[in-house]
């Protein structure tokens, strides 16, 4: 699933980078509108579907945590 480095990640560091992507991601959608608005054309959103899997991948691996830690 994912690798041992990511499983040992807390709580608290998943939610710290999901703070940091979402950061990121807002500067490039700023940076994109800048963009768009100076020449006239949309440039590719690389950068923007990158930052998007990486999210995913945390709030997936958050979830995940939060599943298992669950005690019955």
């Amino acid at each position: 699933m994912a690798s041992r480095a990511f499983e040992s990640l807390t709580e608290e560091d998943l939610r710290y980078l999901e703070t940091l992507l979402g950061e990121a991601y807002s500067k490039e959608m700023n940076q994109d509108r800048t963009w768009q608005t100076k020449n006239g054309y949309a440039r590719p959103f690389q950068k923007q579907r990158r930052i998007l899997n990486c999210l995913n991948a945390i709030r997936s691996q958050k979830d995940y945590l939060r599943k298992t830690s669950i005690k019955w």
